[in-house]
């Protein structure tokens, strides 16, 4: 029984810490750029749809 228990512990630490992003993948995604134009683009396709 003591095994099962551990091993599920286990189980139940590593599927939780995988549902989280790393230190590493979010550092990156701070670096990453979005072009001006893009925000222009979607301005004006809600002024259209509101329209």
């Amino acid at each position: 029984r003591l095994v099962g228990a551990v091993l599920a512990e286990q189980t139940d630490e590593w599927a939780e810490g995988r549902r989280y992003l790393g230190l590493d993948i979010l550092a990156k995604s701070r670096l990453t750029l979005v072009p001006n134009n893009a925000i222009e683009e979607v301005t004006d396709t809600l002024l259209e749809l509101s329209a």
